[in-house]
């Protein structure tokens, strides 16, 4: 079977190495699997094929997001929805939201909820709100980061949160010693064990339905970390041939540490590949446990490993053939991880990747591109962050925080993702906030200077994807030979495009199959898939479930330089 695309304004790289491009209108041809002619004609048929008309739409080359969670994605959907809450109290706070859940759902027999900001909300939600709001079953609350969360008083019993004493993490405690309720970083590990584990067959589902909102957003492949051995599912999935997006799984590292390690491999169709572990380097800046360099040496945050756990991680990883894909949020995380690249011998041939490196510095970016470290960075953090960053950096740190536009012209290789369910899954508002850095309200811009043009936002999706999964000869462009993933989206050029905030893919193809078209009834605005469908609890048997993929590794400690307490204003 074969696909023909007829009247389509095709994207083509003029120049790779600089990220320039321009649309041509011409027809695109897929044949097993690969592009096979793309040129002016537009009525030259192959055999046993699907004919698409375009009608003059653009045809990029298939998006990739190049760090997201399926899984988790697909948990959130049946969520206590937390992320329009602007107060704790009052009409549509956070109180009356999580009552309401509770009275849709009576026989969940624990209520999880998703997306707090304490920014929006006005301070951080307590125990005490979670007793008023849900005094019967176990509530246990995830901030919009998933890096800290909030428990009720039968949560924190229950897991006996009074007696957790372990290290890369915080219970935190008011000023007279009692719990507050918050648990930040590997604290919140404990909370698993009282919430339940989640079934291979309910994993199965979950990533199924994260594939489908992915493909829905204009998805074609994912490199997609997943925290609770996804390995199974995905490759069931693929067996039973339902794996319809192009999949780099991405394990913990971990998984490793066991007498007969996982080793890297792909199937033979290309579609699911395993060739990269996970390490976390330290929090988020929103949730205040994101590492972040001071004078003195010392710094504030959490360093989720010490240096040394961070270098035996990296060189066990690196001995088994396995890249490195380590999360990097402050400066001191940074220097950390690359000090320990470095001594560990990784060579720049393995393409070492950098996970979200929002605040880094003049030194961290030239060490960046001497290593050939990868920038692995999620452009809808800035409108997101854009609301506590002034709060948690100093003037000279933003100088070099989100700094998209110079990493690239330091020569440093940056890919873009979403971190959803932490963002919304679409690649296209993606690049509409690489482009133009703007507060959600559209009244604030972040680093203007470091907004980036259309071709270079689309770079971060494709090229620069490719380059990061190792596959910069096969996927990121359309052209012979390359593998046939390709989306299909509204031409608009002429309004500079605004609309991509707005806009939904008309097709999604990946290895030539048409995997999603949209009928023209379907609707995926900016947000609505950032915990915007959340229909309740997913419960197996009425048990109600939490899923213990949202926790952070095991493995890891709270450095003695950093501090928990303040940050620098």
């Amino acid at each position: 079977m074969s696909l023909i695309i007829n009247n389509a304004r095709v994207w083509a790289w003029t120049s790779k190495e600089d990220k320039q491009g321009q649309f041509s209108l011409c027809s695109v041809k897929i044949q097993d699997g690969c592009y096979v002619q793309s040129n002016s004609s537009s009525n030259n048929h192959l055999p046993s094929s699907r004919i698409i008309d375009a009608k003059g739409k653009c045809l990029l080359p298939g998006l990739i997001d190049s760090h997201i969670h399926v899984q988790m994605l697909g948990e959130t959907k049946y969520m206590c929805n937390l992320s329009k809450c602007t107060s704790i109290e009052g009409p549509g706070g956070l109180i009356e939201v999580v009552r309401d859940h509770c009275s849709k759902y009576p026989s969940a027999s624990n209520v999880v909820g998703v997306h707090w900001d304490q920014e929006k909300l006005g301070r951080f939600p307590s125990k005490e709100d979670l007793d008023m709001a849900c005094p019967s079953k176990p509530c246990w609350l995830w901030r919009s980061c998933w890096h800290i969360g909030v428990g009720n008083s039968l949560v924190l019993s229950a897991c006996k949160a009074e007696e957790w004493g372990g290290e890369g993490g915080v219970v935190e405690r008011d000023g007279e010693g009692g719990l507050t309720g918050i648990l930040k970083e590997r604290a919140c590990e404990i909370v698993a064990g009282a919430l339940g584990e989640i079934r291979e067959e309910e994993k199965v589902k979950l990533i199924e339905e994260g594939l489908e909102l992915c493909r829905k957003s204009g998805v074609s492949t994912v490199a997609s970390n997943e925290l609770n051995k996804g390995r199974n599912a995905y490759e069931q999935i693929h067996r039973e041939g339902k794996l319809k997006t192009r999949v780099y799984m991405t394990p913990m590292c971990d998984e490793l540490m066991v007498e007969d390690p996982p080793m890297p491999s792909s199937t033979d169709d290309g579609l699911l590949t395993f060739n990269r572990v996970k390490i976390f380097g330290d929090g988020s800046l929103g949730a205040g446990t994101a590492a972040i360099a001071g004078e003195g040496g010392k710094g504030k945050g959490v360093l989720i490993n010490t240096d040394s756990e961070m270098l035996s991680k990296i060189k066990l990883a690196d001995s088994l053939g396995w890249r490195l894909e380590i999360h990097a949020i402050g400066d001191l995380a940074a220097t950390q991880v690359l000090d320990a690249l470095e001594a560990a011998g990784v060579e720049p041939s393995k393409r070492p990747i950098l996970t979200h490196c929002q605040v880094l510095s003049e030194t961290l970016i030239e060490r960046m591109r001497k290593m050939n470290v990868i920038a692995n960075v999620q452009p809808s953090f800035v409108p997101t962050d854009m609301e506590w960053v002034e709060k948690r950096l100093t003037k000279e740190k933003q100088r070099f925080s989100y700094v998209w536009k110079t990493l690239m012209n330091t020569g440093v290789r940056v890919a873009g993702g979403s971190d959803a369910p932490v963002e919304s899954p679409s690649p296209l508002l993606g690049m509409y906030d690489a482009m133009r850095r703007l507060s959600r309200d559209g009244e604030r811009t972040f680093g203007p200077e470091e907004r980036l043009t259309f071709s270079e936002a689309l770079a971060m999706y494709t090229l620069e994807g490719a380059y990061a999964c190792g596959a910069e000869g096969s996927l990121g462009s359309i052209e012979e030979g390359y593998l046939g993933d390709c989306v299909l989206v509204e031409d608009d050029e002429d309004n500079g495009w605004e609309g991509l905030k707005n806009m939904k893919p008309a097709l999604v193809v990946v290895n030539g199959e048409v995997v999603y078209e949209n009928k023209g009834n379907e609707e995926v605005r900016e947000g609505e898939l950032k915990a915007q469908q959340l229909e309740g609890p997913f419960i197996p048997g009425k048990g109600g479930f939490f899923c213990a993929c949202v926790l952070r590794g095991k493995a890891c400690n709270l450095q003695d330089s950093i501090s928990m307490e303040g940050w620098v204003t």
